[in-house]
């Protein structure tokens, strides 16, 4: 076993003390930006730099990348100009109310033109009745009035003599237009009403005879009376038109000087003729009406600001988490009155992000897009049509709010999407006209090149977030623990990750720990114990499970076996990967063709089909027999992850064939091709680790161990505790560069080399190809 090992000293890679930058953090200068990603920056540098032509922005990326970071550092030291900036207004469109008016104002003018039509609207609630009711206004409707008495007077003067000759009064019961006119009989020079004389009649002080004898006379009147009626009515309505003309002719003086300010002031399409609405509905519904029932003046002719401009000249960049119709795009909010009765109002519009970032950028996430198709598809109409229609939810809301259909606001907008590769794949997939929408890509890479500069921006990127976030300074060891760190989370050979939300992640709880040991400093101590932390609380549930499956016989750790092995699975938990032990059964038979099957709890899993070709050529068979092959996989073991196993299922194929015992004690990890060759697997030191964990709770004893692909060994960064039980001989790590190297030690027996048209008898291959020919 230990001639095999891989020796302790090359399972962890660590970086030369000159290559750390300094002796501490304070030494350092901090990273502006993020780690590497020179690609990714020359793409975002143009489509912020250079915005438009309708071309926008995928910043793709895993979380945790420094993706937000990258951008924040570019709008930061790029400071671009707003392309527009413009303030939306939305006014009542009093020719058409479900259609509210859009005004679009220079940057600021929105608040100034709001609160300059608020004053107007003040003034014809408060003030206009108190002037049309001042004394010269007065006087001159009061004139008017008894011009029209005097006309009415000297038309009714002819009457009034005819009647008195025949001993007849003519009574007016009302002054005004609404005025009556009755004749009645005068008796003693005063006249009587035909009711009155009814009762002299009864009273025995008149005869009947002349009731009716005046009667007749009276009657003998009525055409000539409704004649006149009807000429003062006339007059009392010219009267009145000329007084309302008074109080149209004074309130359009007025208004005309308030509004002539307005549009002197503000310059935009669709202002002049808001204003002259605005006058006419005044003169024609405020003037000599009731006004009780009609919308307060504040409400109506008020000016609602969707979009102010920023005061300096800088392009906006929204971000926004929230994505839905309303928050994007905007909606309308009814007004509730009492009794549950909404009605829907300009006043109610809101504008949505897309409209708050005109002229600069909205920056969302693509993950959350990617969930939600129906908005994703709206937005790709948007930018395509270059405005936004903003419109009520349709579902539970009153049939008012939707009703209400303001004009279209056009936007200028550059969309940056953030998210990483299953969501790009993800919104491609929903529409075509994504990738033509969001052509430049910028693409963060997983990882740098783990050389002299990768390991300075490594540094420099510490010195910024312990400077950000005013946390204690690394010493060098403390600089040097978080590269390697770097190096485990990169998973390749040569590599240092970008993933800079883990390494802060991993700092800041290294602070904590220093500060809790009353140290001035964070060193190596304090990096790998907060690593170890993170781990080990994302990892509790995968722990208890793994100690049912060795407590339970599922696992074996020790011993021979026939027909099963250990493979090593891996699962993802709180953003942490961990590997688990695994079984592989296998059996193999003659039957009627070939034939090979791969199962798991989940049910059947793909298998890779070159498995029995590539045997054939391995054991220099001319044809393979019949054989039918059944394999199953431990349910722990994910589909995605199968490709893992395949070293092990061809050494344990093999073992079978031979009729060979497998240790129990080694895993096996590695993919391998066609041709039998050993690759590589993800998650090297997370699987290794895992297996380590499961021997040392049943005990290690010197035997336990783990095969893996020779091509990985550069990858190797464990834990401290895996490389001290490998310098003690009680784990060992041993590189197997081909399947023969793998099957010599999981059977501890040779392979066996193809010599003289034959393997040697008692070797596994040459036992594997003696079975199958027998």
């Amino acid at each position: 076993m230990a001639r095999h090992a891989i020796p302790p000293e090359r399972l962890r890679w660590q970086p030369d003390g000159n290559d750390i930058p300094g002796d501490s953090t304070r030494d350092i200068p901090v990273l502006d930006g993020t780690l590497g990603q020179d690609a990714a920056l020359e793409a975002l540098h143009y489509g912020i730099a250079s915005p438009g032509h309708n071309q926008h922005v995928f910043l793709r990326g895993p979380r945790g990348s420094g993706r937000r970071r990258l951008l924040d550092s570019l709008f930061g030291s790029l400071r671009p100009k707003a392309r527009q900036n413009r303030d939306f207004c939305f006014v009542h469109n009093f020719s058409n109310p479900d259609r509210p008016r859009l005004i679009i104002l220079p940057r600021g003018e929105g608040r100034p033109f709001q609160k300059q039509m608020h004053r107007i609207a003040l003034f014809v609630r408060e003030r206009l009745p108190d002037i049309l009711a001042n004394d010269p206004i007065r006087g001159r409707r009061e004139a008017r009035r008894e011009a029209a008495e005097r006309d009415i007077r000297l038309l009714l003067r002819p009457l009034e003599k005819k009647l008195e000759a025949e001993g007849l009064a003519l009574i007016r019961s009302q002054a005004g237009p609404n005025a009556r006119l009755q004749v009645s009989v005068r008796i003693m020079g005063k006249p009587v009403s035909q009711e009155e004389f009814r009762n002299m009649v009864a009273r025995k002080q008149a005869t009947e005879e002349d009731r009716k004898k005046f009667e007749e006379r009276i009657k003998s009147y009525d055409e000539e009376i409704n004649k006149i009626s009807r000429q003062i009515r006339k007059k009392w309505q010219q009267a009145q038109q000329h007084i309302e003309q008074i109080d149209i002719t004074e309130t359009a003086r007025i208004m005309g000087e308030m509004t002539a300010e307005v549009s002197q002031r503000f310059k935009a399409d669709g202002i002049e003729v808001y204003l002259r609405e605005v006058i006419d509905d005044v003169l024609e519904k405020r003037i000599g009406h009731e006004t009780s029932q009609l919308a307060d003046p504040t409400v109506l002719y008020g000016v609602n600001v969707l979009n102010m401009g920023r005061e300096d000249s800088g392009a906006p960049a929204i971000s926004t988490s929230s994505i839905s119709p309303a928050s994007l795009f905007g909606t309308v909010d009814p007004a509730w009155r009492s009794g549950g009765r909404a009605v829907a109002s300009f006043q109610g519009i809101r504008s949505g992000t897309l409209i708050q970032a005109d002229g600069g950028f909205l920056i969302l996430d693509a993950e959350d897009l990617a969930s939600e198709p129906g908005v994703f598809r709206q937005l790709l109409r948007i930018l395509r049509a270059g405005e936004v229609s903003i419109a009520a939810p349709t579902a539970d809301w009153s049939q008012a709010a939707q009703s209400l259909r303001p004009e279209a606001v056009p936007i200028d907008v550059g969309v940056i999407l953030v998210g990483d590769a299953a969501a790009y794949a993800q919104l491609e997939s929903i529409s075509r006209e994504f990738s033509r929408r969001f052509r430049l890509l910028a693409d963060l890479e997983a990882s740098v090149e783990r050389d002299g500069d990768g390991i300075d921006r490594t540094c420099r990127f510490v010195s910024a977030v312990v400077q950000r976030e005013a946390l204690l300074p690394l010493t060098r060891p403390g600089l040097a623990a978080v590269v390697e760190i770097s190096a485990r989370l990169s998973d390749q050979p040569g590599r240092l990750t970008t993933r800079v939300g883990r390494l802060a992640e991993v700092i800041r709880e290294a602070a904590f720990l220093a500060a809790g040991d009353d140290e001035t400093e964070i060193g190596r101590e304090h990096v790998e114990a907060a690593f170890g932390r993170i781990r080990h609380r994302a990892g509790l549930p995968a722990a208890g499970r793994i100690q049912h499956s060795v407590d339970s016989g599922l696992i074996r750790l020790r011993g021979r076996s026939a027909g099963q092995l250990n493979v090593i699975s891996r699962e993802r938990l709180a953003d942490e990967m961990f590997g688990a032990p695994a079984r592989l059964s296998l059996t193999a038979a003659r039957g009627a063709g070939n034939g090979i099957s791969l199962e798991s709890g989940e049910g059947e899993l793909p298998v890779r089909q070159f498995l029995l070709p590539m045997l054939t050529e391995l054991l220099h068979l001319d044809a393979l027999p019949d054989l039918r092959v059944a394999m199953t996989l431990d349910p722990a073991v994910l589909p995605d992850d199968a490709a893992s196993t395949l070293l092990g299922q061809a050494c344990g194929l093999i073992a079978v064939l031979a009729g060979l015992s497998v240790r129990q004690e080694l895993a096996v990890i590695g993919s391998i091709d066609a041709r039998g060759q050993v690759g590589r697997v993800d998650y090297l030191n997370e699987r290794i680790e895992g297996y380590f964990d499961a021997c040392n709770r049943v005990g290690l004893n010197g035997q336990q161990g783990v095969i893996i692909p020779a091509v990985d060994k550069d990858r190797l960064a464990l834990d401290k505790r895996v490389i001290k039980a490998c310098t003690n001989d009680q784990f060992h790590i041993m590189a197997a560069a081909s399947i023969a190297e793998a099957l010599e030690r999981l059977t501890g027996k040779t392979a066996g080399i193809w010599k003289d048209d034959g393997f040697p008898e008692d070797s596994v291959l040459g036992m594997a190809r003696a079975s199958l020919q027998a």
